[in-house]
Order: structure tokens, then sequence, then C-alpha cells
């Protein structure tokens, strides 16, 4: 535990806490230093404990996500499980993008800020919990960066040794560097956007497809086969039904663990490869829709139009993710 600096600063340890448990950080945090006629966040009449106590409280539930995500991956195998490519040596974040936010996250503004985009990924899950987080980190050694240049000497000495994990966080934040900053060799190239990896042996592969033909033209079958192979087609494929019973089937190969890819990178590639059949013929799929099946379940079929009902493929409603 962080030895009080002096023998107050327990108790604004705690009152820090208490702050942040009930807070809207955007509310709280959010500066607006150009106009000095605007009426100043919450965050500004803080006193510097109350201010530490918060830091403290961020960090402590960047650690609770960080073991959840990590329990995960051991279950699911640690160092043997494969992972995108772009999450190499980032396996934390790819497992906190696989963990769905509870209710207790849900219902609180400070892990839902406005200031996120419902779009963005991984709002849904952990990882939007934990930008959140950062953010909030950010936001608070900015005030004490405003007020003192720095922040308390000994409170730092103090934090690294109680997160060593943190210490590269803390380091930006204390410094008002921006977090997260991906190097650019971690963005795909566009071919490698275009292949998506399903994890399945040879009967699974063959049910699959031999489900997914019903609803494309036989002269498509090649290309779609090439696609859940991994394989890029050049133009897209028009699945003959309604967008929803198709990105369904993908939200189950997700959530059953054959795919390992983000609900964002899933989004993309059914959305660069595949047209569905509309009134007036084929159309691209809805991005905004297509995300809100993968990520929401919201928009999901019917349990009758459900689609690639089969053993290994179960489904699980929302409430099993909360």
């Amino acid at each position: 535990m962080i030895q009080p600096i002096h023998e107050h600063s327990s108790k604004w340890e705690y009152i820090g806490h208490r702050l942040m448990q009930s807070c809207d950080l955007f509310e709280l945090c959010e500066i607006d230093r150009s106009d000095a006629d605007a009426e100043q966040p919450f965050v500004t009449l803080l006193q510097d404990h109350e201010l530490y106590g918060m830091i403290t409280f961020v960090l402590e539930r960047m650690k609770e996500i960080d073991a959840a995500a990590h329990q995960l991956w051991q279950e699911k195998g640690g160092e043997q499980v494969p992972v995108p490519l772009d999450y190499r040596g980032r396996e934390l974040e790819y497992f906190r993008l696989q963990i769905e936010k509870t209710e207790h996250y849900r219902s609180s503004e400070l892990y839902n800020a406005e200031f996120i985009d419902e779009q963005a990924e991984g709002y849904e899950t952990l990882q939007g919990v934990y930008i959140t987080l950062q953010r909030a980190l950010r936001y608070l050694f900015d005030e004490i960066r405003f007020r003192y240049g720095k922040a308390n000497p000994t409170f730092l000495g103090r934090i690294r040794y109680r997160y060593p994990d943190y210490a590269e966080l803390i380091e930006k934040a204390k410094d008002g560097r921006r977090f997260n900053e991906r190097s650019r060799k971690h963005h795909k190239t566009k071919e490698d956007r275009a292949a998506l990896r399903i994890h399945l042996d040879q009967d699974q592969f063959d049910e699959l497809y031999g489900e997914f033909c019903k609803f494309f033209d036989a002269g498509e079958h090649e290309d779609l086969k090439r696609l859940l192979q991994g394989e890029p087609v050049e133009g897209k494929i028009t699945f003959q039904s309604n967008q929803n019973r198709l990105v369904e089937v993908f939200r189950r190969l997700k959530y059953n663990g054959f795919l390992f890819e983000t609900s964002t990178g899933i989004r993309d590639w059914l959305c660069n490869n595949f047209l569905y059949l509309s009134k007036t013929g084929g159309r691209n799929l809805n991005q905004h829709s297509v995300w809100d099946i993968l990520s929401k379940a919201k928009g999901e079929p019917s349990p009758k139009s459900r689609i690639c009902k089969f053993e290994w493929l179960e489904y699980k409603t929302p409430a099993v993710f909360k």
C-alpha cells in the first residue's frame, strides 16, 4: 500500500476512490483551457491528495481488468493459443476485447464516457473500459501538471513501485503523451484485411460450407469456399437472404472459439466480401447493423430464421455474456 505523504493522505486516497466510483468522467475531466469564461469541471476543485487517490483508483481498476484478461488467456491455452498477427505482443489487449462488459461496468458513467464512440472497437468489452480508464489517468495527470508542472516525486516513486506493470503508462500520463499509439508495423495491409481465418476441422468445414452453399448461386460457390478457407477473392458474392442471418453465424463462430479476429475485423471482412439480397437486388452490408449483431446481438434473426444450426456451433443468448 502507498505510504501516506502526510498523515491525511490515506484518507484522501479513500475519498478519491469514492469520487471515482460515482463520477461521470466527461463532466469530471474534460477540460477546455482555451476558454477562460467556461465553467471549469469538478476535477479543478479537488485537493491534491484527492487527485492522487483517484489515480490509484484508476490503476487498481486496470489491474482488475487485466487479471480477467490474463485468466481468459490462460484458460484458452496461454502462449499456445493462436491470436491475430496484429495482436502479437499485445495479447492482453486482444483478450480484453473478448470479454463483454458486465452490468457492473454498464451501470457506471465512469466506464461509459460519452466521448468514446459506440462504434469504436471494443466499446462493449473490457477493452472499452480500459481505454476509458486510460483517458481518466491522462486527465488527472493533466490537472496535476497544470497546477505544478509535474507530479509529486514521492508519489510517483510509490505508484511505480506499486504498479510496475503500468510504469510505461504512468510515464506517458505524467508527460502528457498519448496512449495506445500503434506502430505502423501493426497495421494490416489491404491484402491482410481481405482474409479471415476460421479454425475448423474438415468435417466442420464441410458442414458449414454445405449449409452456406444453399444461400449462394452455384457460380459463386468456389469463391465462397475460398473465403471460408481464408483466401481473398475478386469482388463480392451475394448472400441470397437477409444480412442478419449471415452475420449471426459469424457471431456464433467467434464466441464458440472458431474465430480469433476482433468484431471489427470480422465486420470489415464481411462488408468487403459480401452483398445481401434485398427486394431491389444485391446491396452492400450495412456496417452499423453488422457491428450491432456481432458485438451486441442486436438485430439477430429469430430462432426459426437462424441458419447453420450445428451441434458444434451452439447458440448462446446475450444474457450468458452479462
